[in-house]
């Protein structure tokens, strides 16, 4: 009688991990704003498609939340196959003083992966991009809040570049739970 509980315990579990996972949304498409990376060079964000990519809006002298995103997109970086059709982008919303030459001393300091692009821009741009394009927080600060206001999410996009879904970048399960999103929409 145990042997035969013990089976159907076996099948049943079997049978729940085998259990199709629901479709990724696909939400809206990201936008194609241009942007400058942290080499100077025009970035079209329309040029990542190809790639399942993970974007993120942060400021390099964000003291709040910011530097737990960058530590949480370094900790994912590590979690992607190298080899994988995969892009990181972090867009800055301070480009008063994240100018190129800011992201790539910031790049240098916190980039594990090469395939991490940090971009920079016009700060209309940068708000249109992340509040209509993103559908993400972005503007001006909030009484009491960060110096600058934006989203604490990543934004995951497909490789026809449809945002599939948004993740808490500050939650500490962020990078395992993003790599096998990354995974899922690799296999499409």
């Amino acid at each position: 009688m145990a042997v035969r509980k013990l089976a159907f315990l076996l099948l049943a579990a079997v049978a729940l991990s085998c259990k199709p996972q629901p479709e990724l949304p696909k939400l809206f498409p990201v936008p194609d704003s241009s942007l400058v990376d942290e080499n100077g060079r025009a970035v079209n964000l329309g040029s990542m498609k190809g790639s399942v990519t993970v974007y993120d809006f942060i400021f390099t002298s964000c003291t709040g939340t910011c530097p737990i995103m960058t530590n949480n997109m370094r900790a994912l970086t590590s979690k992607v196959d190298k080899d994988a059709p995969v892009r990181f982008v972090s867009i800055s919303v301070d480009p008063a003083r994240d100018t190129p030459q800011a992201l790539s001393a910031y790049a240098k300091r916190v980039r594990n992966d090469p395939r991490w692009t940090f971009l920079t821009g016009d700060r209309d741009t940068i708000v249109k991009t992340s509040v209509h394009g993103f559908k993400l927080t972005a503007g001006d600060p909030m009484p009491g809040g960060e110096p600058l206001l934006h989203s604490s999410k990543f934004a995951v996009a497909d490789k026809e570049g449809v945002i599939r879904g948004y993740y808490d970048a500050i939650d500490g399960t962020v990078p395992e739970d993003v790599a096998a999103v990354i995974e899922r929409l690799l296999e499409d």
